[in-house]
């Protein structure tokens, strides 16, 4: 995908918050760790990052509700990207000795940056309040570092080209974050490694019943016309896959195309979403990355592409060129 974040030339000091005036504080009773399926990745890529967080016999409860701070840090200490997100289950529902682990994707942004990176992660107040001080190596106010990552080129990646069928890329609900919605068809390609790959995308539709009057909407996404799945939108949310697609799947051709098709599209302007906007829009899409398998190290929650035909173009009856309909002026 074509994402570009935008470089933050601030550190993790400038970031922080609740610093804590009077002095140093005891630590809470937790250790926090990072694992990912592979520790060295190129920019542009996506990482299966298992997060660890451990509490001993001295935990404190903790009250409120506090989200996962995840900085990726260069050696100049300037933050390259982040995964702040909700903790599962929430550090509210913790108890003293006691192991809470779940694994998320991770996608690597295109940063002007290449080497190794700290990995530092904290807790933070969802909303106005200090980071929990935790036990660990202190990076800063807060947050701890937990693990070295080796950001590589992005020339290491399966290059993916966008084809015909995509508007222009737009700002994302984040603003590092960079989409592209498609028409009503869209089309990716990328050159055939011959062995199995998995595809991840992340993408989503405004559904509601006032904007898909005719039922909810359906993408097909599919590999050289022979294989891949359908995921119909039931809401808005943000939706995640990874499929995998075998090697008879990509075909013996040295290039693969990805379609996307949409039975439904919508327009902002019709439907009252933009006074201007008059595309015609098919799926948001946030993230795309094409990864060979065997490359990949373990990655959870994958799907088989399951066979599949692109639908028979209708084929009418030749038209005589005297009755031939008039060229459009």
């Amino acid at each position: 995908m074509r994402r570009i974040r935008v470089l933050l030339l601030i550190t993790p000091l400038l970031l922080a918050v609740g610093c804590d005036r009077r002095g140093a504080v005891p630590p809470n009773d937790i250790t926090a760790s990072f694992k990912a399926n592979r520790m060295s990745a190129p920019l542009d890529s996506a990482i299966e990052v298992t997060y660890t967080w451990t509490t001993g016999p001295e935990f404190k409860k903790i009250e409120g509700d506090y989200r996962a701070l995840v900085h990726f840090i260069d050696q100049g200490k300037v933050l390259l990207f982040t995964d702040d997100h909700a903790v599962t289950p929430p550090p509210s529902q913790w108890e003293a000795n006691k192991i809470y682990s779940y694994t998320r994707t991770v996608f690597v942004p295109v940063v002007t940056y290449i080497g190794d990176a700290t990995v530092t992660v904290g807790l933070y107040p969802d909303g106005r309040g200090e980071r929990i001080p935790l036990k660990g190596e202190d990076f800063g106010l807060r947050e701890y570092a937990v693990a070295k990552m080796q950001l590589l080129a992005q020339v290491e990646n399966v290059r993916v080209y966008y084809k015909e069928g995509w508007h222009n890329p737009e700002p994302g609900p984040n603003p590092m974050m960079e989409t592209t919605w498609t028409k009503k068809e869209a089309v990716l390609s990328f050159k055939n490694p011959k062995k199995p790959v998995i595809v991840y995308l992340q993408f989503d539709a405004p559904y509601s019943p006032k904007n898909y009057p005719a039922g909810a909407p359906t993408l097909k996404i599919l590999a050289q016309g022979r294989a891949g799945l359908s995921h119909t939108f039931e809401n808005g949310e943000l939706v995640e896959k990874k499929i995998r697609f075998k090697t008879v799947d990509l075909g013996a051709e040295d290039t693969v195309e990805l379609r996307f098709t949409m039975d439904q599209t919508i327009v902002p302007k019709a439907l009252g979403m933009s006074p201007t906007d008059d595309r015609e829009l098919g799926v948001r899409m946030y993230d795309v990355f094409v990864g060979v398998e065997d490359e990949l190290g373990q990655v959870p929650n994958v799907v088989d592409a399951l066979p599949m035909s692109q639908p028979p173009q209708p084929q009418g009856k030749p038209v005589p060129a005297k009755k031939a309909a008039p060229a459009k002026k």
